[in-house]
């Protein structure tokens, strides 16, 4: 290169299907980048739309509006001597492709389209061809190479994770990109931009989507991030609006270095083993955790957020949540309603803790008894009282939700789903009861976790000398995980510990790591268990894996028609993408391999 390149990368909070807002938005981001002297300014996939439309893609009214917003972008940043690469969907001849349109002085300097062949996209069928796109006669292509004038760099537009790292010839390859935020996305961004440059001359920027996409299933927290030489030259702090700059030169060095290393399984694979990381990761789930809320009531023109506390970690975790979200949206905490529903099983300590902690955060509390009402559901339904079978249990679970939903009618709010994912996983949520809510915050956030959340924020209650809080929290992480739902003994105390029903949740969030991260089959994952988990007998590790694959494989249907919810994990069931399996498969499959190692291991 004749000097070095400056470039820019600008994800500013978009609305969602509206290209005219938003080629302002990003003509304002150009404009400030010119100022700064950027040479290049790169902005998120399919930014001029939104990444999350899906099939409204397919929507000829959208698709012409962003070609219309394209030629006012065109307009707006002609006079700029910069080059802009903003993406947007293409329609030619029908045909809908993912785009990134490179633009500079009033003119197209061709279009990058992806070769990714997604639901309504379509790979490119030639290496490139010509057509009139914003009233411009232009050249669309796979592996289109653009030159900087004045430094000299060749840079190429790789979309989102398609197509190979492009380096011959090549100073910098652009990324724009939509994937949501979770626990552990930075950490592989950051190795993946070290790995493909460590041994190259080839530069990396990637730019992802910010907080305006939709919140259906996740958060985009607006990562940028740029690398050369095996090294991280800059990057941007996660859900940070603000430009990021970055010069880059064949010669480039830095004092910042990222080494890689191997992914080995942990006992605990949700939970980092160090404690700075370990808060840190904390911190972010509830970034986006409270985010990702605060969006949904704000799109929704939600006037509070209506969810059931009941004193255990789930319910503990959502309302941690929901006065963050509540702080975010710069409204008063006592918009956010916390009912506790006690009945036959609730117990003095785990009401009390519940109504305490929610008063401390600042919520509204209501109490309201449902015991008279199932009563009265028994005895319209001809159950027998004294009969404790499932229909006893669920009855209390769905008499709840209903409550919960009513009232959030009734103020105009929504109702905050609890229930987590080591739950889903084992289908242990009553269906249209606590598995149905409006907005369902702690869907991909596993148990494990969920007691390192919720000590953090014990830890921050102390530091900001709200020793009760703390208290209160330590004390949820202490008690035992129960429904509730089992009438109390004759002390009050609680006689349904749910780990003793279906086993530990670290075993179940082990198996449930290797079962989806790594498609392990059950005797493989029951090997590994054996060397990770000396505190259980074989036995023991045989007994909670036969329940977690027979409750995994069987209880899809839940999971079908879970409710939006944020990933915030690796692992996320969403149906919309993250987790795609039929509600009725054969499981023979996995429970034969177990019993083929059971019989192995002499268990």
């Amino acid at each position: 290169m004749k000097r070095n390149l400056k470039i820019a990368l600008a994800s500013p909070k978009i609305k969602l299907a509206d290209p005219a807002h938003n080629v302002n938005l990003y003509a304002e981001c150009a404009k400030a980048a010119n100022e700064n002297s950027a040479d290049i300014i790169v902005f998120p996939e399919l930014a001029i739309t939104g990444a999350t439309c899906m099939d409204l893609f397919c929507q000829e009214l959208l698709i012409s509006a962003a070609e219309e917003a394209l030629a006012d972008y065109i307009e707006m940043t002609e006079a700029l001597s910069l080059i802009s690469f903003i993406g947007l969907p293409i329609s030619v001849e029908g045909i809908l492709y993912n785009a990134v349109a490179a633009v500079c002085g009033g003119d197209i300097l061709g279009i990058t389209v992806s070769g990714l062949n997604a639901r309504c996209f379509s790979p490119l069928s030639v290496s490139e061809f010509s057509a009139n796109v914003a009233g411009k006669e232009v050249v669309l292509g796979r592996d289109l190479v653009f030159t900087e004038n004045e430094s000299g760099a060749n840079i190429f537009i790789k979309i989102g994770d398609d197509g190979a790292f492009f380096a011959k010839g090549v100073d910098l390859v652009i990324n724009p990109t939509a994937m949501t935020e979770f626990v552990g996305a930075k950490k592989k961004r950051r190795e993946y931009a070290a790995h493909v440059t460590a041994s190259s001359e080839t530069s990396l920027a990637i730019v992802g989507a910010g907080i305006g996409e939709s919140g259906t299933d996740g958060v985009y927290a607006s990562p940028k991030i740029v690398a050369s030489c095996g090294r991280i030259i800059a990057e941007s702090e996660l859900f940070d609006e603000e430009i990021l700059y970055a010069e880059i030169s064949k010669n480039q060095k830095s004092s910042l270095e990222y080494e890689t290393s191997e992914d080995a399984i942990s006992k605990f694979p949700f939970v980092p083993e160090d404690a700075e990381e370990r808060r840190e990761v904390c911190k972010l789930v509830f970034d986006i955790q409270s985010r990702a809320l605060a969006e949904r009531m704000r799109r929704a023109g939600s006037k509070c957020a209506v969810l059931g506390i009941s004193g255990g970690l789930d319910s503990t975790q959502a309302l941690l949540v929901a006065v963050r979200a509540a702080d975010i949206l710069e409204i008063d905490r006592k918009n956010i309603v916390a009912i506790t529903m006690p009945c036959f099983g609730t117990t003095v300590k785990t009401k009390s803790n519940a109504i305490s902690l929610a008063e401390n955060l600042g919520a509204s509390v209501r109490v309201i008894d449902i015991k008279a009402a199932i009563n009265q559901h028994f005895s319209d339904i001809s159950h027998d009282e004294n009969n404790y079978n499932v229909v006893y249990e669920n009855a209390q679970a769905r008499e709840r939700t209903q409550i919960l939903m009513d009232v959030a009618n009734g103020m105009g709010g929504l109702v905050i789903g609890t229930g987590d994912l080591s739950e889903l996983a084992l289908g242990f949520a009553t269906y249209n009861g606590d598995h149905m809510s409006m907005y369902s915050v702690n869907g991909s956030l596993p148990k494990t976790l969920m007691r390192e959340t919720i000590r953090y924020a014990a830890n921050a209650a102390k530091d900001n000398g709200d020793e009760d809080t703390c208290r209160i929290l330590l004390d949820v992480i202490d008690t035992p995980v129960s429904p509730e739902l089992l009438p109390v003994d004759h002390k009050g105390e609680n006689v349904q510990h749910t780990e003793k029903i279906v086993g530990p949740y670290e075993l179940h969030d082990f198996f449930l790591y290797l079962t989806v991260k790594y498609g392990y089959r059950p005797s493989k994952i029951f090997d590994i268990a054996k060397s990770k988990f000396d505190e259980y007998t074989d036995e023991e590790i045989m007994k909670y894996l036969n329940v977690f694959v027979s409750k995994f494989y069987t209880q899809q249907f839940k999971r079908s028609c879970m409710p939006d919810g944020p990933r915030v994990t690796e692992i996320s069931l969403s149906p919309r993408g993250s987790w795609q399996m039929p509600s009725d498969i054969s499981p023979s499959l996995w429970k034969n391999d177990i019993k083929k190692q059971s019989v192995k291991s002499k268990l």
